[in-house]
């Protein structure tokens, strides 16, 4: 072919030299990207894609806990019976409902994760929703030895029933602090429920040697706290004040209590399906612990005199400027947000130890036998036992238990 010829074919043919080029590069493209999608598919995580039903799919537990999926699956369908009943009310009172109930926070999950987080001690403070000031003054304070290694620190509160205000303001409070799980009840006397399912989430989220469950009004040395946690018995320990005023009505207080994770795990081992609940946690610890552990003799029951549990320390003029706290006290129980912040500010909390206290069993302490029959409480904490799986209500309307405030 002439230097002529070639010029009139690339002009005339439509398969010129651009063109020619042009189809070279897109050949190649999409040798490039199929190469790259057989090399990607072999080695590349494999994804499950589940299908994009609208139906909410109840979560499952992965690892040791499937026996307690009866439990998940009846939290996870009475908190959406509640929302949907929340949402039937807005509906049908339009402009006169005064607070949208329906969840905008995210609750907790119970789902079993794979890669738990292990720490020393699990601290879980129980909260109302509007206890802001009370989270505030801890998290200023012996909160701030949560290191998140050791030691790792959450706040439970209710997720369910809450004013518009409320809701926006504990998600903002969450988005700042990340220190929040929201548990999928309204605010009434279950604290029995609540407990349960703060143990389920504990064990399905981490590996702890310890856990400890307290109230948001208690002062804490933490740092003394964590120095000793080294030196106590790991396993079969129930530490913290005890009741030991009217003969069979032995138990430690709901307020703060250690458990050693074995403790933790023999309640979770009891059958989903009679496991029974009360609204005060103390009364159905001391009924779980009596049905598990018999005479109890196994039990190492640590009463420790060194946590002040009542009358309240903001009605006792002896805590009003108490310096240095922690040389004397391990928590100050009734505390109020000012004294918190009192307390924090010289509490002598530190990692040091002069001198291990004694371990004292409320065996060694109590002069009444370490029973405790359900049957002898009166009185505002009387209550009957209830099977957990219904997920009972002992006070419906009764809104926040202040207690002895």
């Amino acid at each position: 072919m002439t230097a002529t010829q070639y010029r009139m074919f690339s002009v005339n043919n439509p398969w010129s030299s651009s063109r020619i080029i042009a189809g070279f590069i897109f050949t190649s493209a999409i040798l490039l990207i199929v190469s790259f999608s057989v090399i990607g598919y072999n080695s590349w995580p494999r994804l499950a894609y589940a299908s994009t039903s609208l139906k909410h799919t109840i979560p499952r537990t992965t690892r040791g806990y499937n026996r307690l999926q009866p439990l998940i699956d009846m939290f996870y369908n009475a908190s959406k019976g509640k929302v949907l009943n929340e949402q039937r009310q807005i509906s049908a009172l339009g402009d006169k409902w005064p607070s949208v109930a329906h969840s905008m926070l995210n609750m907790s999950s119970l789902q079993e994760v794979d890669n738990k987080v292990s720490v020393l001690l699990l601290l879980i403070v129980t909260t109302a929703p509007s206890r802001f000031d009370r989270r505030e003054a801890i998290r200023a304070t012996w909160w701030k030895n949560c290191d998140g290694a050791e030691v790792m620190c959450k706040f439970f509160t209710d997720g369910l029933q809450l004013t518009k205000e409320l809701q926006k303001n504990l998600s903002a409070e969450q988005k700042i602090h990340r220190d929040i799980e929201f548990m999928p009840f309204e605010e009434t006397r279950i604290f029995g429920i609540r407990f349960l399912y703060q143990i389920m989430w504990a064990k399905a989220k981490y590996e702890f040697k310890f856990m400890l469950h307290m109230d948001d009004d208690y002062f804490l040395c933490l740092e003394k706290l964590k120095s000793e946690l080294y030196h106590r018995p790991k396993k079969s320990l129930v530490w913290g004040s005890y009741h030991c005023s009217f003969k069979d009505i032995i138990y430690v207080d709901e307020a703060w209590i250690i458990f050693s994770s074995d403790v933790i795990e023999q309640f979770l081992s009891q059958d989903p399906q009679t496991i029974l609940c009360h609204p005060h946690s103390d009364q159905q610890i001391a009924v779980w612990l009596s049905t598990l552990y018999g005479s109890k003799k196994s039990l190492i029951e640590f009463h420790d005199g060194r946590l002040h549990h009542y009358p309240p320390a903001r009605k006792l003029d002896k805590f009003k400027n108490l310096p240095q706290v922690c040389n004397n006290f391990l928590g100050v129980h009734g505390s109020s947000p000012e004294m918190i912040k009192k307390f924090g500010r010289n509490s002598a909390d530190r990692r040091r130890i002069l001198k291990l206290p004694k371990l004292t069993r409320i065996t060694e302490t109590c002069h009444f036998p370490n029973v405790f029959n359900i049957s002898k409480v009166a009185g505002m904490y009387q209550f009957d036992l209830r099977p957990c799986i219904t997920n009972p209500r002992w006070t419906p309307g009764e809104g926040m238990w202040r207690g002895s405030q």
